[in-house]
């Protein structure tokens, strides 16, 4: 008998072309996207919608500024850019705690509470009258909203494939909030009432994170294990998709060890490095982006409509380069520094252009600066496919956010009273932090291409089609520097 005759051919189903086992891949195939679909539906909306209304209470202050909340309250020199800055130093205290509580509690409880804590604060700014008041809640805010990062960040981690990851980060972290914040303004600026036409905002957004941080108590799942909206069946194929990540399980432990490995490798501090020049940028534009465009000489009500096209421009950036990401392996990186560049050149000309002579290209300008998200998302979505281990994972979430909150507390202090509605020093400051993020992007690549080539040199280019390294990585929780098949995205 000869060895072709040996050979055992693989069965194949009765009737098609296919073999049992491509049967079963495209069985498997199917029911992932159907998984996928009930996970986006339910955990990727309430998550987008959180962040959409995060955003949109923060750049509510920039709007309640352009309807005369400054002159109402009484704001002199420098007051309103510590108002932005102490929104921050609330933040920055209250993440020591969140990086125990984002680690240990149900993340989507704790978000819908921080979340509802959050609208109630936002209500009892509508009640102040002073520099004094304003500050009080703005520092509360800034405590209720400390851990909605982190919590998103580890969220990201526990439902989607690090494939999976970047479009959704683009989703979440989106410029809705921009978009509709002037349409809204606008709006809401036509309201006939007794109060101040700024009051109503916050009232308005406050009493809807209200609602929405009840609804994210009851409805948001911590994890594939307890996901209401799924099957039994589909809880555990929602688990078992995820060891490709090779980030290991949810474990509700705090690890120190795993702090350590973070603070040791270098792309750690690349990233906070990153991050602080970003939340720099952010800082000017959130708190603002409206008083620069008012200065171009627009009224009240244009000037609330004229904000919206950069949150569009940053909106389609975003989702355009994060499907790019999707389906074009390790091009992250690359296109995190490519987006830096727009941004550059339109903060270089809002510097130099004369806004009263060309005031069509300097408004083009602060279009362009809407690419300054666009990095942003692509990192985080970094930070989370490249980092294993749970307490790794809640600790760089934290830490990120806390170069974030660093940033912007600095930020606003760059924005001179003295130099309004042109704000010199602070549009430089957004050059200079612009070209530090691309420079970042191109040493965050260059850290993780030199790692993944030592190790496919030291132990092997990896194969995930051994049951026993994906059994042995998902059910270990190692972190990534530890597990040796673990390969980092760029």
């Amino acid at each position: 008998m000869s060895d072709r005759d040996n050979k055992q051919e693989p069965d194949v189903v009765v009737g098609t072309d296919l073999t049992v086992a491509e049967v079963e891949l495209a069985q498997d195939t199917k029911r992932d996207k159907k998984i996928l679909f009930k996970i986006d539906t339910v955990v990727l909306t309430l998550v987008t919608l959180v962040a959409t209304l995060e955003f949109l209470d923060k750049n509510g202050m920039a709007y309640a500024a352009v309807w005369g909340m400054r002159t109402d309250t009484d704001l002199v020199g420098q007051q309103y850019s510590w108002l932005g800055s102490i929104f921050y130093f609330g933040y920055l205290a209250a993440l020591f705690p969140c990086l125990y509580l984002v680690n240990v509690v149900h993340t989507g409880i704790f978000v819908g509470i921080v979340t509802t804590l959050w609208g109630i604060t936002l209500l009892c700014m509508a009640a102040c009258t002073n520099f004094g008041g304003l500050a009080t809640v703005r520092l509360f805010l800034g405590i209720f909203e400390a851990g909605i990062l982190p919590s998103f960040m580890v969220l990201q981690a526990k439902w989607w494939r690090r494939s999976e990851q970047a479009l959704r980060t683009a989703l979440w972290y989106n410029t809705f909030a921009g978009i509709f914040g002037g349409i809204l303004s606008f709006a809401i600026g036509h309201i006939q009432g007794k109060l101040a036409v700024w009051r109503y905002i916050f009232l308005i957004y406050g009493s809807v994170t209200v609602l929405l941080g009840i609804i994210v108590v009851l409805a948001l799942p911590d994890s594939p294990v307890n996901a209401w909206f799924l099957s039994h069946d589909e809880r555990l194929r929602a688990t078992a998709r995820l060891a490709e990540n090779q980030q290991g399980q949810d474990a509700k432990k705090f690890n120190f060890k795993h702090c350590v490995e973070a603070v040791r490798q270098p792309r750690y501090w690349v990233v906070l490095i990153f991050v602080l020049a970003q939340s720099i940028t952010n800082a000017g534009i959130t708190n603002f982006n409206p008083l620069i465009i008012s200065g171009f000489g627009y009224s009240q009500s244009k000037t609330t409509l004229m904000a919206t096209p950069q949150a569009a421009v940053a909106l389609v950036a975003q989702v355009v380069l994060s499907l790019m990401a999707l389906y074009i392996p390790n091009i992250r990186c690359l296109l995190w520094m490519l987006s830096c560049l727009p941004a550059l050149a339109g903060a270089i000309m809002v510097h130099v252009l004369d806004s009263q002579i060309q005031r069509q290209a300097a408004l083009a300008g602060v279009y362009l600066m809407g690419f300054y998200n666009v990095p942003w998302v692509l990192c985080l979505s970094l930070v989370t496919s490249n980092t294993a281990g749970t307490t790794k994972k809640s600790f760089s979430s934290v830490s990120v956010a806390i170069a974030y909150a660093v940033g912007n507390i600095i930020g606003p202090q760059f924005f001179l009273s003295s130099q309004s509605p042109t704000y010199y020093l602070g549009i430089y400051a957004m050059m200079v932090c612009f070209a530090v993020m691309f420079a970042c992007g191109g040493v965050y690549w260059a850290l993780v291409y030199y790692e993944n080539r030592r190790r496919d040199r030291l132990y092997g280019v990896p194969s995930l089609g051994q049951s026993d390294v994906v059994n042995e990585v998902f059910h270990a929780g190692d972190t990534d520097g530890v597990n040796k098949q673990f390969r980092y995205s760029y």
